[in-house]
């Protein structure tokens, strides 16, 4: 099985790091050995708390040592290199202090190890930092980074946890979903991904990054000595009483590890389906079939196209107090009251699959599955959906039609997936326009694309907006940070089933038969119809449309 190849490799590559972590380590003794200085291995050591007053956090960092044992006026002292000017200065400064000084020579995971007492106090703090970093002033996402290019040089002299939290409340305040830490050649590029686009925050320092690195990866719960496997790991903050959660991806570069750290604010998961972007008949089918007691709904999309914030404002819609709702998740993105929370650990082979079968013993009414990856999971699903549930899950495909033929392809049998599914969502994310935008005059490609694309929704029988000779562009202000888009809207196709469709599907007619179907008597929308809406309306603009909808 996939998972179990997965889980194999892991372990693997844990292993072959162990043993070149121990290869290293019999180098340093060497070196040790050859300087005249003992050698420690503290990578399994647990400092006393005690010492982090001893020696403050940046004079280790800036000394590379770290005291890990001290009884009366006795002090050992594990350093990577005693010929450093920092190293001298900071043992000859106990010495004056009238210690005896024992200097002891070990690895960079070992010191990472003994420092990790200074972090440990900074976890305590963390959280408090969070919430004090805000003024309660609402910037705009072009005013944040511009705060934050300000504070830049703070953040470089700052302890390490402090730089982390002003970097992740800014990011925060940004609305930015994403912060990118992207090591290079002298420094490390910082990037918020904001509505969709990476923008460029500033670049720090590699001794920093370092700090940064050891700071997220004690937050959470992840090996320290470990830089050349990816990680993944999760933790949370809080900000303006609301709390925050982190999940993190480490992966090894030419440079050293980058990290992207996704911020998931459960406040800003569930919006309503109009806030979100639908409307009309498409709004329509989607409640109706959330008001369906069984059935299957499928929201596709590529990764970053809002699938997630689509399920979760479905569940948002369902009523808890009478009906039983259990999600299986890999990992839980935001925390929800109400409904039973599930996650996938590959490790003990509980997958989606196996998750699925345990989940349908509990008895549920309603049924959130991540992602349908395997034949298993989609046919126990399908099942699932057919025995008085409504399940709902996502597939990574491009178009609603697509979705059909996928599952087909995987294997699942005609007459399950025919009566199955109910609805199939396929979405994309495009830009909002500012309310700088500006109105100009149509070019001629626009022109002939506007009304190529009228036209076919005309002829649906669905009402489009009057086309004028002016349409709105992206214009730029200070509020925008001259990009000309504020936020973020869906645009989408909506696939609901009828009995002539599940009919076609249960025939084995030809994918071709079946889009012309859909398209011309169910008369759905495609992406670039429903974009093209929105583009009338002044919401956002054909680059967009076409830049996600190609």
């Amino acid at each position: 099985m996939p998972d179990s190849t997965s889980d194999f490799t892991s372990k693997a590559q844990q292993q072959i790091a162990g043993m070149k972590q121990e290869a290293k380590e019999q180098d340093i003794r060497e070196k040790a050995k050859r300087m005249g200085y003992p050698y420690v291995n503290l990578l399994h050591f647990s400092v006393n708390p005690d010492l982090r007053a001893f020696i403050s956090q940046e004079k280790s960092v800036k000394a590379k040592a770290a005291a890990f044992f001290k009884s009366g006026k006795k002090v050992r002292l594990a350093v990577l290199n005693p010929d450093l000017p920092a190293t001298k200065a900071l043992v000859t400064e106990l010495k004056i202090k009238g210690y005896d000084v024992t200097v002891i020579i070990c690895s960079p995971e070992s010191l990472q190890n003994a420092q990790m007492v200074y972090f440990a106090e900074e976890k305590e703090k963390h959280g408090k930092l969070a919430e004090t970093v805000l003024t309660g002033k609402t910037f705009t996402a072009a005013e944040e980074i511009e705060h934050l290019e300000g504070l830049k040089e703070k953040i470089e002299h700052s302890p390490f946890d402090e730089a982390l939290t002003q970097i992740q409340v800014g990011a925060y305040s940004a609305r930015a979903s994403d912060i990118h830490f992207q090591p290079q050649d002298k420094d490390v590029l910082v990037r918020f991904r904001i509505d969709g686009v990476l923008r460029p925050v500033f670049n720090l320092s590699r001794e920093v990054y370092g700090g940064l690195i050891k700071q997220i990866k004690y937050l959470s719960h992840l090996k320290l000595n470990i830089t050349n496997v990816p990680q993944d790991g999760q933790y949370g903050f809080v900000v303006n009483q609301r709390k925050i959660n982190v999940r993190i991806s480490l992966m090894p570069s030419h440079y050293g590890e980058t990290i992207v750290m996704r911020l998931l604010d459960t406040a800003r998961a569930f919006e309503a389906f109009e806030k979100l972007g639908y409307e009309g008949q498409a709004l329509s089918n989607v409640e109706e079939a959330l008001k369906l007691p069984h059935g299957m709904i499928l929201v596709t999309g590529p990764t970053g196209s809002g699938k997630t914030t689509t399920m979760y404002s479905m569940l948002q819609s369902v009523d808890t107090k009478s009906k039983k709702v259990i999600t299986l998740e890999d990992p839980i993105e935001y925390d929800l009251n109400g409904i039973t929370q599930s996650q996938v650990n590959h490790n003990v082979d509980y997958n989606f699959a196996t998750g699925l079968r345990a989940i349908l013993r509990q008895d549920p009414d309603v049924i959130m599955i991540g992602e349908i990856r395997d034949l298993e999971t989609a046919e126990t699903a399908a099942q699932a959906s057919l025995t008085g549930h409504l399940v709902i899950s996502t597939l990574h495909t491009n178009s609603a039609l697509e979705s059909i033929s996928r599952l087909v392809n995987m294997g699942v049998k005609s007459f399950i997936l025919a009566p199955a599914i109910d609805l199939i969502i396929a979405q994309r994310l495009v830009r909002r326009l500012c309310e700088c935008a500006e109105e100009k005059p149509m070019s001629e490609s626009e022109k002939e694309q506007i009304e190529l694309l009228t036209a076919s929704i005309l002829k649906k029988g669905i009402e489009a907006p009057v086309v004028s000779q002016a349409l709105k562009h992206p214009k730029g202000c200070k509020k925008c940070g001259q990009t000309g888009y504020a936020g973020q809207i869906a645009i989408a196709e909506v696939l609901r089933f009828d009995q002539v469709l599940r009919d076609l599907i249960l025939e084995g007619k030809p994918m071709s038969e079946i889009h012309n179907y859909i398209f011309e008597h169910l008369k759905m929308l495609t992406l670039q119809e429903d974009g093209v809406l929105k583009v009338l309306r002044g919401v956002t603009t054909l680059e967009e449309i076409y830049r996600v909808a190609a």
